[in-house]
């Protein structure tokens, strides 16, 4: 299967991104990385020998500066380890392919996945594991999400790359991702602080999922083996000193991370507005361990802000937005994605009608639909086995989805038809906390695959269960012509020229709502800054 790259361009199936070449390049990543991070944009080396020491004394102060963060944070520096374990490089390869599957494959655009690489192995040349093997991939996924797996496997996904505004942004989101993996305590937190919620993807075992609006763990990022880690709150407060530690060593200022941070707050923030969740995973796998942690970035930060130097502007703002140049924004054309007022997938050659009203949340495993009062949509699909259509609804399905409430017996178990496909529907009725509901299941038979709605509502809402039926009896095929009119946005990097002012960079948003809120979180406009001629900015273009 083929997935969008870059606008107009496609590429084979993925294949993730690996450092086993990095004895090859050690040498050169290394004196890289020392001489960006002596350099820091502060001196020419035609200034002189006075100018060399005052570089090097920059280099030495900023590692000092970066010391006294981890002394208030009572760390160790990142020094003096072996190199990871025969059963943490089994642990890691064996959770690879489960990552790739469950979260959208890997992303393919090799220039992207060197720059990333070189990122990575300049960060490596300065931890306690420089002999170690680390491997970087990007997921195919566009949650803003980073995490490690045991054996130096870091995966960010191409989501939050698109979030992100400078190349120092991205060292402190693989900086921190690389000190939790260095700390080596998968699955294990420490604290026994819980996650509030189930992630959607427990729709798949249950008709009611535990997921309350403050969780934020997206589908494509289970709590279980082969998917993103849960640390705790010391774990990844550990991650952030260590982190800071790793990118001073590498030369980058230590405020990218700060702002970097701040910014996915704000979208959490707007995202919870809109009533959506903000598929957001950096920086902990809740809101509660997440404030915990900003709290010890800032503070950490704060240290070495006191002593702030006039020239720590070396972020490679410029190179990062070349390198992001045409990546695919959102959801792309392998997972489908929400266009006007239907769900469109061009590559399986569906759509159907949305909801009105209800606010959407597509995973690479499901389409989910949410409502007021509680009210679901979801759709998922699977291989088709050949199976009756009843049979499979009567004697699989259905007691499946049941296991966790308490649920009456199915009726109106009825053979039908959806714009040609062959199909059959049923009622579910059950009850939780809330009170008794029913579900509504469809399951329709296209070319080799069986599409599964379910949608549930408050037994008296009649209304919203007869909107999500229209909604799921709208499922018709497209022809290919139609399919191939379907494009996924993706990013361009724009300058901005004489007359162009905020609402006209805003409208480039894709989205109904919030336009210009979206637009300056997005390019970092806090505030009431505004974007000013000559600024690089961020624009989603279709």
């Amino acid at each position: 299967m083929c997935v969008w790259r870059r606008f107009g361009q496609t590429t084979p199936a993925c294949a993730d991104i690996t450092t086993d070449s990095i004895a090859d390049t050690r040498a050169d990543t290394a004196a890289s990385g020392f001489a960006r991070c002596a350099g820091a944009g502060i001196a020419r080396a035609s200034q002189g020998r006075a100018t060399k020491i005052a570089r090097d004394g920059t280099r030495v102060f900023r590692q000092i500066l970066c010391a006294s963060a981890i002394a208030v944070l009572g760390l160790t520096a990142p020094h003096g380890a072996d190199a990871w374990t025969f059963a943490q490089e089994q642990l890691g390869r064996d959770a690879h392919a489960v990552v790739l599957t469950r979260h959208g494959g890997a992303y393919e655009d090799p220039a992207l996945e060197r720059y990333v690489r070189g990122v990575g192995l300049r960060l490596a040349a300065e931890s306690r594991q420089p002999s170690a093997h680390w491997r970087f991939t990007i997921l195919d996924n566009p949650a803003l999400a980073a995490f490690p797996q045991p054996g130096g496997y870091i995966y960010v996904t191409r989501g939050l790359l698109a979030f992100a505004g400078s190349e120092a942004e991205l060292a402190g989101v693989l900086a921190h991702q690389m000190a939790l993996a260095l700390e080596g305590d998968f699955g294990n937190p420490r604290d026994t602080q819980p996650v509030r919620g189930l992630a959607p993807g427990a729709l798949l075992d249950g008709l009611i999922g535990g997921r309350d609006k403050y969780a934020v763990i997206p589908a494509s990022f289970p709590r279980v083996s082969g998917a993103r880690p849960v640390f705790s709150a010391s774990q990844e407060t550990a991650a952030v000193g260590e982190g800071l530690a790793l990118l001073a060593a590498a030369g980058y200022p230590a405020a990218a991370m700060t702002s970097l941070a701040n910014r996915l707050s704000e979208q959490e923030t707007l995202a919870a507005t809109m009533g959506g969740g903000a598929r957001l995973m950096m920086f902990g796998a809740t809101p509660e361990i997440r404030a915990q942690t900003l709290d010890a970035l800032r503070l950490a930060a704060e240290a070495e802000n006191t002593f702030a130097l006039d020239n720590e502007d070396a972020d490679y703002t410029t190179d990062y937005l070349n390198a992001i140049q045409g990546l695919v924004y959102g959801d792309s054309p392998a997972h489908g994605f929400v266009r006007g007022a239907a769900f469109v997938h061009p590559q399986l050659r569906f759509t159907f009608d949305l909801p009105a009203g209800f606010e959407v949340e597509n995973t690479s495993a499901e389409v989910i639909a949410r409502g007021a009062n509680g009210a679901l949509m979801v759709l998922d699909t699977t291989d088709d086995a050949g199976e009756r259509l009843e049979s499979y609804v009567r004697d699989t399905w259905a007691p499946s989805l049941t296991r966790q409430v308490q649920a009456g017996y199915l009726f109106d178990l009825v053979s039908t038809t959806v714009n040609g496909f062959p199909a059959t529907m049923a009622f579910q009725p059950f009850s939780d906390d809330e009170g008794a509901k029913v579900a509504q299941l469809l399951v329709i038979r296209g070319q080799n695959r069986v599409y599964r709605f379910r949608s549930i509502a408050r037994a008296e809402d009649f209304d919203t269960s007869l909107t999500m039926e229209a909604a799921m009896m709208s499922f018709r095929e497209i022809p290919v012509t139609e399919a191939a009119r379907y494009r996924p946005y993706w990013i361009q990097v724009h300058r901005i020229q004489p007359g162009e002012n905020l609402n006209l960079l805003a409208a480039s948003v894709p989205y109904r709502n919030n336009r210009e809120a979206h637009f300056r979180v997005l390019n970092g406009y806090g505030g009431r800054s505004v974007p000013l001629v000559g600024d690089q900015v961020k624009l989603i273009m279709e």
